[in-house]
C-alpha cells in the first residue's frame, strides 16, 4: 500500500486513539485502599508525624462557621408589589361612587398599601418562626428598611382598622361609612410578598464578604506528637497532607503510565514498519494489532478489579497467542514485547511478574505456531504454565522464599497458562470473523474433501479434481520446504480451479481420447477467452459458497498474468501474412501472485500440467528436473514472481521439492509376466482375463 498522506493520518489517529484507550484502561482501578484509621480524635497518637510536603488549604469548617455568623442577622426581604395598589385604585375609579366616597377609599388604600399588607398566613408563619424583623423593600422608591413584624398589618388586621381611620376623618354619615367599608373590604388585597431572589442576593453578599480561612502546613512541620491526644485540628491537617500525597501519587502514576504506553505503542509501530512493510499502512492490519493489545490489556485490568485477584494470573500471554494464531510468530513476538511494556504498571513493577509475562509470552509465540486442533490449545497452555513455573522457581531460589509460599504461587502461575489459552480459544473465532482472517484451524476444516464444491468437482470435472489434488500435494510440500503456510497452499489449491466446473469439457484434463476437443470449432482468441473465464467463474462460485478471501486469492493469482501459450501459438500459425497477433491479448487478467503460497500454487499448477506431456522415456529424474527448471525459469523471466517474496534460494528448494514429488507420482513398476491359462481351472473373470491382467 502506498505511503500517502491519508495512510499517515490514519496511523497517527490510530496511535493517538490507542494511546488514550490504553492509558484509560491502566488508570482505572478499584480506588485507593483505605486501611484502618491510624489516628483517632481524642486518642493518643501512635507515632510522631512530620509533614513530607508543603500544604496550603482552606479550613472549610472555620470558614463556614464565620459565614454562618455573618449571614445570621440577614433579614428576609419582603417586596411590595406596586401592581396591587394600581389594581385596587382602578376598581375605585371604575365604580359609580360619590366623590367623597372615592376620596375616602383612596385615602384608605394610600394609608395601608403604602405601608405594606401581609397575607394572614404569611404573618402567622413569621410570628411562629420567632422572626422579629423583616427587610421591607419598596420598588417604587427603591428604598429598603427594617420593619418590626408586629408593626406590619395583615389583611384581616387592615379590615379591623378601617373604622378607626374613618372616625379620625370625622365621617358622620353612617351610611357612607358602611358603604366605604364594604367596597374597601372587597377591593383590598395583600401587596407585601417574600422576595426569594433579593433575600439570596443579601445572603450571598454577606457570605462573600467573609474571606476563606487559610491553613498552612510547612514541609517538615510536626503535625502530631507520639503519646499526645489528637485533636480535630491536627486530624484535619493530617487528612490534608494525606490528600496532597495521594494527588501527587496519582499524578506521578499518570505520567508513568503515559510514558510506558507511548513506549509500548512506539515500539510496535517501529517493529511493524521495519518487519511488516507491506502491511504497515493497511488499516485492517493495524487495527488487528492494536485491538489485540488493547483487549489483552483490558482483560488484565478486569482480572485485577475482582477482590482477592492475583498478579500471578495476569493473562498477558494472550496477545502473543492471538497474534501468532491469526498472523504468525513474527507478530506474536511483537505482541510479547509490547504487552510486557504496556503491562508494567499492572505488574506493580515486580520483577518475577514481569519475567513471567515476557518469557511466557515469548514461549507462547513459538508454541502457537502450529495450532490446528483444539488439543493444541492445551499444549500451548502447558508450555506457558511450565515457563511461568520455571521463572517463579528460579526467582524464589534467589530470594530464599518459603517452600509453602512457592508451592501456592507456582499453582497460580501454572493455571495462568490454561486461563490464557481458554480465553484465546473463544477469541480466535471472533477475531477471524471481525477481520476476515483464516487461521490454520479454519483451513483444516476447509481441507475436508467432502466440501460441497469439491464434491461437485468430482462429478462434473473429475480430471480437474485429480489435477487439483496433485497440485495441492506439490504446493504443500514446496511450502514446507521454504517455511511458508503449507496448509494454506494445500487448501488453496483444492479450490484454485473450481471455475472449470462450469465448462469442464473445454479443458484437456476432463477430455477422453474418444471425445473430440471443443476448441476445434473455435478461433484461438475465442478459445483463450473460454479458458480465461474459468478465473471469473471461479471467483463467482467461491463467493457463492462463501469461501474465505485468503482462499479466493488462489483463483486469479495461480494464473497471474501468464500467456495462454497454446492458443497464442495457434493464432500465430493461423495469422495471415502481415497480420499482427499480440501476446497481451492472450494473457490472464491477473493479478500476479502476491504471496509465497499463491506463487508456489502458480508454479505447481504449471508444472503438473506440463508433466502430463512427458513421454515414458522422459519420466526420469533428469527429464523431470529439466521440465521443472524450465517451468520455473519461464515464470521468473515472464515476471510472474515479481510481486511475491520468493527468493532464488526458495526457488531452488521449490524445484527440488517438485522433482522429488513428481518422481514419486510417476514412478514405474516392473511388469509382471503374464499368467498362463490353465484349461482345467475355471475362469471366474471371463475368457482370457488372467492373461490380460497386469499390475497397475
Amino acid at each position: 500500500m502506498k505511503d500517502t498522506k491519508k495512510n499517515k493520518l490514519f496511523l497517527f489517529s490510530a496511535f493517538v486513539l490507542a494511546f488514550f484507550l490504553a492509558t484509560l484502561i491502566l488508570v482505572v482501578q478499584r480506588g485507593i485502599i483505605q486501611g484502618q484509621e491510624e489516628f483517632v480524635m481524642n486518642e493518643p497518637a501512635s507515632r510522631t508525624v512530620f509533614s513530607p510536603v508543603h500544604v496550603s488549604f482552606v479550613d472549610e469548617e472555620e470558614t463556614a462557621r464565620l459565614r454562618e455568623e455573618k449571614i445570621a442577622p440577614i433579614l428576609p426581604v419582603y417586596t411590595m408589589n406596586p401592581k396591587v395598589k394600581r389594581s385596587v385604585t382602578s376598581n375605585f375609579e371604575g365604580a359609580e361612587i360619590q366623590e367623597e366616597m372615592f376620596r375616602l377609599l383612596t385615602l384608605l388604600s394610600e394609608r395601608f398599601l403604602n405601608e405594606g399588607v401581609l397575607d394572614d398566613a404569611a404573618k402567622k408563619e413569621l410570628m411562629d418562626s420567632g422572626r422579629q424583623k423583616i427587610h421591607r423593600y419598596n420598588p417604587a422608591t427603591e428604598v429598603g428598611e427594617e420593619k418590626e413584624v408586629k408593626e406590619i398589618l395583615s389583611l384581616s388586621e387592615v379590615k379591623g382598622k378601617i373604622g378607626p381611620v374613618l372616625d379620625r376623618e370625622k365621617v358622620k354619615n353612617q351610611t357612607l361609612q358602611n358603604a366605604v367599608v364594604e367596597v374597601f373590604n372587597q377591593a383590598i388585597r395583600p401587596n407585601l410578598f417574600f422576595d426569594e431572589t433579593r433575600t439570596k442576593e443579601h445572603l450571598k453578599a454577606a457570605s462573600d464578604s467573609v474571606a476563606s480561612v487559610m491553613e498552612e502546613v510547612k514541609r517538615g512541620e510536626m503535625i502530631v506528637q507520639k503519646g499526645l491526644l489528637v485533636d480535630s485540628k491536627q486530624l484535619k491537617r493530617l487528612m490534608q497532607v494525606q490528600k496532597k500525597m495521594v494527588e501527587k501519587e496519582v499524578r506521578n502514576r499518570l505520567f508513568a503510565i503515559g510514558i510506558f504506553v507511548f513506549l509500548g505503542l512506539a515500539l510496535s509501530f517501529l517493529y511493524l514498519k521495519q518487519f511488516q512493510p507491506k502491511e504497515f499502512y493497511s488499516p485492517r492490519f493495524i487495527t488487528l494489532v492494536l485491538s489485540t493489545l488493547l483487549m489483552t490489556l483490558g482483560i488484565e485490568r478486569i482480572s485485577q478489579i475482582f477482590p482477592n485477584s492475583s498478579l500471578y494470573l495476569l493473562p498477558g500471554s494472550l496477545a502473543a497467542v492471538l497474534l501468532t494464531i491469526l498472523w504468525g510468530s513474527s507478530l506474536g513476538i511483537l505482541g510479547s514485547l509490547s504487552i510486557t511494556i504496556l503491562s508494567l504498571p499492572l505488574t506493580e513493577f515486580r520483577l518475577e511478574i514481569v519475567l513471567m509475562l515476557l518469557l511466557g509470552s515469548l514461549i507462547s509465540a513459538f508454541a502457537a505456531r502450529r495450532v490446528r486442533k483444539r488439543i493444541h490449545f492445551l499444549k500451548v497452555g502447558l508450555a506457558i504454565g511450565l515457563m511461568n513455573v520455571a521463572v517463579l522457581v528460579a526467582f524464589s531460589l534467589s530470594q530464599d522464599w518459603q517452600f509453602s509460599e512457592v508451592l501456592s504461587l507456582t499453582q497460580l502461575a501454572f493455571a495462568n497458562g490454561f486461563l490464557t489459552t481458554t480465553l484465546a480459544f473463544f477469541l480466535v473465532p471472533l477475531f477471524e470473523s471481525l477481520f476476515g482472517l483464516t487461521t490454520d484451524i479454519t483451513l483444516l476444516e476447509l481441507s475436508d474433501l467432502n466440501h460441497p464444491l469439491l464434491k461437485r468437482m468430482i462429478v462434473e470435472a473429475p480430471g480437474t479434481y485429480h489435477h487439483s489434488l496433485v497440485v495441492s500435494t506439490l504446493a504443500e510440500s514446496a511450502c514446507e520446504a521454504i517455511g511458508a503456510r503449507a496448509l494454506l497452499a494445500r487448501v488453496g489449491c483444492y479450490f484454485h480451479d473450481i471455475g472449470k466446473i462450469a465448462r469442464s469439457e473445454y479443458f484437456t484434463e476432463n477430455q477422453t481420447p474418444q471425445t473430440s476437443s471443443r476448441h476445434e470449432k473455435l478461433t484461438p482468441m475465442m478459445s483463450s477467452l473460454v479458458i480465461m473465464n474459468h478465473v471469473k467463474d471461479g471467483m463467482e462460485l467461491a463467493k457463492k459458497y462463501k469461501l474465505r478471501d485468503l482462499i479466493i486469492r488462489f483463483i486469479p493469482e495461480h494464473q497471474g498474468t501468464g500467456v495462454i501459450y497454446y492458443f497464442y501459438k495457434k493464432a500465430l500459425d493461423q495469422a495471415a501474412p502481415g497480420e499482427s497477433v499480440r501476446a497481451d491479448d492472450f494473457r490472464y487478467p491477473g493479478p500476479k501472485p502476491q504471496s509465497r503460497e499463491t506463487a508456489v500454487a502458480l508454479l505447481a499448477d504449471s508444472t503438473e500440467a506440463a508433466s502430463r506431456s512427458l513421454s515414458q522415456k522422459e519420466l526420469t529424474p533428469a527429464g523431470i528436473r529439466n521440465l521443472v527448471r524450465k517451468i520455473i525459469n519461464e515464470k521468473f523471466i515472464d515476471g510472474q514472481l515479481d510481486e511475491c517474496d520468493l527468493t532464488l534460494k526458495d526457488l531452488h528448494k521449490i524445484q527440488e521439492s517438485f522433482v522429488h514429488n513428481l518422481m514419486a507420482i510417476f514412478h514405474t513398476r516392473v511388469s509382471y509376466p503374464a499368467k498362463e491359462h490353465d484349461p482345467n481351472r475355471p475362469d471366474i473373470f471371463g475368457v482370457d482375463q488372467f492373461t490380460k491382467f497386469r499390475n497397475p
